[in-house]
């Protein structure tokens, strides 16, 4: 049978009448005369209390503390037990559960009802509260439009073709943000036929470049790959990738591009047209060579445009993550996620969220291109030692990291 509720109501010192909703057990005890203060941290801890920041909530602050200004507490809250706090209250945890967490560091009930009182009331928690709503529609919504996209094959697998035209690439993938494999894709390049780490020798080996180093001592090497950026000649790095088995501690990456430009300007003349896709005159400037050992890998992240990875040499491994899949993703810093290995073991068990994405695996070949659309989640992995080069100047509209909102 469901529980009764009724109200019991507390004079103000303004004189008006604020309502507390209680339980019929609540209300008895009210009328047996029982102490406002801990029959309110009872019903509080027991969720018989609606809290909620309104009239009502302050007649129930003022039922506990006799005063329409916040008492001191008599409990001290960090601030990391405020922000856990924060958050439970916004994820709707179970009072019963946030009494028992916050009674375990040895806070009073009396202290956490009080803490509890003062943060609903908090116009900035009110605001978050409003922005945490409108976060979890969003997310609801990506959710269901990606459950309906996973009824289509072509969604959860990557698809290989010969390059289409143009037109035929925008309708089918472009515009629809699904990644695809293009074939044969640069055959007419002279970079296919030419470029080998010998070759990077034999024409720009005495060219200062900038590669990534050190990259083994830090877990979060991407997200610090200001500080990992060292000089040296493309000599000296040709004869450390090839007398490396398998090592990630060194890279020449999209992030080395601008330092390393002018360098490179011999390779680039072997990079030719790609099929109408895009702009040539900007191919300098939009366009990256990558350059590592077998074992170099770039960590989960997105991109802020559409960008097309062209393998010249060697074989890589990509695992891509479906954009609509990103609030089960943990993506904590600008485009990265705190999963930086999707093949990481045990993974769910730190991060419970992540069972609810696909990993689409493939790997791109000598003379294949892959389109990674916008916002699609990837990590990178050399299989061999790699050349490969991507580019954003497609002959569309690629526009996306200059709205990109700035981070916290």
């Amino acid at each position: 049978m469901a529980e009764h509720t009724d109200s019991c109501t507390a004079e103000r010192t303004d004189k008006q009448c604020v309502t507390i909703k209680i339980s019929d057990n609540g209300k008895e005890n009210f009328e047996r005369g029982c102490n406002p203060v801990e029959l309110a941290n009872i019903l509080l801890r027991e969720g018989l209390i609606t809290l909620e920041a309104d009239e009502t909530f302050t007649g129930a602050q003022e039922l506990l503390n006799g005063t329409t200004s916040p008492a001191e507490f008599s409990d001290h809250f960090s601030t990391e037990q405020k922000k856990w706090l924060a958050q439970a209250v916004l994820d709707k945890k179970h009072q019963k559960d946030i009494y028992q967490t916050l009674q375990v560091q040895g806070l009073s009930e009396k202290g956490i009802s009080e803490e509890l009182l003062q943060l609903k009331q908090d116009p900035y928690f009110q605001i978050a509260q409003q922005q945490h709503f409108l976060v979890k529609k969003r997310n609801w919504l990506l959710d269901t439009l990606d459950r309906f996209a996973r009824l289509n094959p072509e969604y959860q697998q990557i698809a290989r073709i010969k390059v289409p035209s143009f037109d035929f690439f925008i309708q089918h993938y472009y515009s629809r943000n699904l990644p695809v494999i293009l074939t044969h894709a640069v055959d007419h390049w002279p970079a296919l036929t030419n470029w080998s780490p010998a070759y990077f020798q034999q024409v720009v080996g005495n060219q200062e470049i900038e590669v990534q180093f050190n990259r083994e001592q830090d877990p979060l090497f991407e997200r610090n790959s200001i500080r990992h950026k060292t000089k040296m000649t493309m000599r000296d790095y040709v004869d450390l990738v090839t007398q490396t088995d398998h090592s990630n501690n060194f890279y020449m990456t999209a992030n080395n591009a601008k330092a390393s430009q002018s360098s490179l300007t011999k390779l680039f003349r072997d990079i030719g047209h790609f099929h109408g896709y895009t702009d040539h005159a900007q191919l300098t400037d939009r366009s990256f060579i990558w350059f590592g050992p077998k074992g170099a890998f770039t960590p989960l992240h997105h991109d802020l445009t559409n960008n097309v990875l062209v393998q010249v040499y060697g074989r890589k491994k990509i695992t891509l993550i479906p954009a609509l899949q990103v609030a089960h993703l943990y993506n904590d810093v600008a485009v990265f996620s705190k999963i930086a290995d999707p093949h990481a073991a045990n993974l769910v068990e730190s991060f419970p969220e992540f069972a609810q994405s696909s990993r689409i695996e493939c790997v791109l070949n000598e003379g294949e291109a892959l389109f990674i659309p916008l916002g699609w989640w990837h990590c990178v992995e050399s299989l061999d030692v790699s050349i490969s080069v991507s580019f954003t100047h497609f002959n569309i509209d690629n526009a996306g990291a200059e709205t990109f909102p700035s981070s916290v």
